[in-house]
């Protein structure tokens, strides 16, 4: 069997209820990992796809059957939880990847596979808490019975059959609204997220920072960041050259993000944090600027000048990188901006779901609404060859809703017409025709 990586966008329920022991690990009562649907999935994405004579560019409808889920709840018990998808195995554990476990009580509430976790890497855990890295993706291997039929109303091409579960992974990207997340009803404050993490303050405060920041837009975007990766390193000393290497990973990965108001962001988060021990500076000594009695006067005067010229040389740098900071109001309205963008972008997507909804069923995480209408117009077998992105929802619109009937063509209702004036007026004269 081979594995599926399709995220299903699941997130661990709010109801849920989750704990902290005494050692700083994360427990999670009850989360959906799975849930029983129907989803798209391009051909060459599908096991033995060759064999069974698919085609590797069409989309097919797989139905995710409740009884196969059910029957496969066991082989989800004790299965590794990782910071991103990896096949796993005894001889490839991908140990450094593992950041938590599942339980021991996967069992099937339809329509949803659960089962408790247990997450111990405190990245991962700050990541749950601020809310970018909150959904979960499970990986399985399965048989594909390509027996078409209609689940819920929805119809589909084929069947998962012997599912197998291999691991699950902790995302920090999905659609918004998914079915699944990380019970929250304990939210834990920023200082408690971060105190078991070894970092400096700085880096602390920029990380707390870009997850505000970025939450909209990470509940949407599936090309996500890694947080902890983007601030690894930030100290008080390097700040302007780290500010200028976030914003550019950050907008290369999220176009759609403001990067001068990510730039004044980071900026406020970093110069509200009072530098530290923990930013690697070594603390002065309190008579660092006085004469040492094993020094001579020639000796001392060097030392000053060339500290002087050190401090002079990092203000002039420090002055050459800072710009001048916005104002309050000027951040509030970029943010909002950005916020507005967003919104906008995940209600157009909702929409495009709702659209295709009749056509394929619910669709996985996609990260613009033309991409939705695509989709649709992919399972319809509609050439958008040369046709821009923004007409594929009127395209969709124009589709025959599957089992609607078919209007009838208007020549027959021309027919109909001319016979039944004849009826109406017999002694009106027929056309001659030469």
């Amino acid at each position: 069997m081979q594995l599926n990586f399709k995220p299903e966008a699941l997130a661990f329920d709010r109801a849920t209820v989750r704990s902290v022991d005494a050692f700083g690990k994360m427990h999670v009562e009850v989360s959906n990992i799975s849930k029983a649907a129907v989803n798209p999935y391009i051909g060459r994405e599908i096991p033995r796809w060759e064999e069974l004579g698919l085609d590797p560019d069409r989309v097919y409808m797989l139905l995710r059957d409740p009884d196969e889920l059910a029957r496969a709840a066991p082989t989800f018990n004790n299965l590794p939880l990782l910071s991103k998808h990896v096949p796993v195995s005894a001889e490839k554990p991908s140990k450094e990847l593992v950041v938590g476990s599942t339980g021991t009580d996967a069992c099937f509430v339809a329509p949803y596979l659960q089962n408790s976790l247990v997450i111990w890497d405190a990245v991962a855990i700050a990541g749950i808490n601020l809310e970018v890295q909150k959904e979960l993706s499970s990986a399985y291997a399965y048989r594909a019975d390509m027996t078409p039929g209609e689940y819920l109303g929805t119809p589909y091409d084929g069947v998962m059959r012997d599912i197998v579960g291999n691991h699950v992974a902790l995302v920090e990207a999905g659609r918004a609204g998914p079915d699944v997340v990380v019970g929250d009803n304990n939210p834990f404050s920023t200082s408690m997220e971060f105190s078991n993490m070894k970092a400096s303050r700085k880096a602390i405060a920029v990380k707390a920072a870009l997850g505000a920041f970025l939450r909209p837009q990470l509940a949407q975007d599936a090309a996500i960041v890694d947080l902890g990766a983007l601030v690894r390193g930030v100290k008080a000393a390097t700040i302007a050259q780290d500010k200028a290497r976030i914003v550019k990973e950050v907008t290369a990965k999220i176009p759609s993000i403001d990067g001068e108001a990510l730039a004044q962001t980071i900026q406020i988060a970093a110069d509200g944090e009072p530098d530290g021990p923990e930013d690697g500076a070594k603390k002065p000594a309190m008579d660092e600027d006085d004469q040492r009695e094993d020094e001579s006067d020639e000796d001392y005067k060097k030392r000053m000048d060339a500290k002087k010229q050190a401090a002079d040389e990092e203000e002039d740098e420090k002055k050459k990188d800072d710009k001048p900071a916005m104002d309050e109001a000027t951040v509030q309205k970029l943010l909002a901006k950005n916020t507005a963008d967003t919104v906008a972008r995940m209600n157009a997507i909702r929409q495009a779901e709702k659209d295709v909804a009749p056509f394929i069923g619910e669709v996985a995480a996609m990260d613009s609404a033309a991409a939705v209408y695509k989709l649709a117009l992919d399972h319809a077998k509609v050439d958008v060859t040369g046709v821009p992105p923004e007409a594929y929802g009127a395209m969709v619109k124009m589709l025959p809703k599957p089992g609607a009937k078919q209007e009838a063509p208007r020549i027959a209702q021309d027919a109909a017409s001319a016979a039944d004036f004849a009826k109406r007026f017999p002694s009106a004269q027929a056309p001659i025709r030469g």
